[in-house]
């Protein structure tokens, strides 16, 4: 299938895959800033971000900031509460999981006749059935997800572009007070 000069595009973010991916690389993803790369070569159709809200406050009241804020770059949030699973190897004895792996799929493939390049940021190998299917209906799919946690089924094909390879144009960035022009640290 030839690609138009400006494919219309999908993208779906899988936060808890990036979130936990980030936090083992030591840098973390800015969402807007990955939404802007993607539609300097395309034109967003479907913008989709799943996110596990948490059950406890501040955590509820932060996540759901940065909803809205998502929103006004043009993400549609899918959320559901986050589980508490035991983990006798966590400090805490436990860890939180939300898994959006179905309402992904389904979404993807609803969405699919209406774009020509689904990017899938997660590097979840859960998703090579999802690739299988829209490479099936002639569309393209591109995966971004970290280099050094992304599964070896990902990587190893055409299809993966690694987010250290664009970081210094996705990642978030935290100032530190002192640190910009002009401004002083107190200390």
């Amino acid at each position: 299938m030839d690609l138009p000069l400006k494919p219309r595009a999908g993208i779906y973010i899988d936060d808890s895959n990036l979130y936990k991916r980030g936090r083992a690389s030591g840098w973390m993803v800015d969402y807007n800033k990955l939404y802007q790369w993607v539609s300097k070569i395309n034109i967003i159709v479907h913008a989709r971000v799943y996110i596990g809200l948490p059950k406890y406050e501040p955590g509820r009241s932060i996540v759901l900031r940065m909803i809205r804020h998502l929103e006004k770059t043009g993400y549609v949030p899918t959320t559901k509460d986050l589980k508490r699973l035991r983990d006798e190897g966590s400090s805490e004895g436990f860890k939180n999981k939300c898994n959006f792996d179905i309402e992904m799929h389904d979404e993807i493939m609803r969405d699919l006749s209406e774009i020509d390049v689904v990017y899938i940021a997660s590097g979840d190998s859960d998703f090579i059935r999802t690739k299988d299917n829209i490479l099936k209906c002639g569309k393209r799919v591109k995966f971004l997800a970290y280099s050094k946690n992304c599964a070896w089924e990902i990587r190893s094909g055409s299809w993966y572009v690694s987010l250290d390879s664009i970081k210094a144009e996705v990642s978030h960035i935290t100032e530190k007070p002192g640190t910009r022009p002009g401004e002083v640290a107190q200390g």
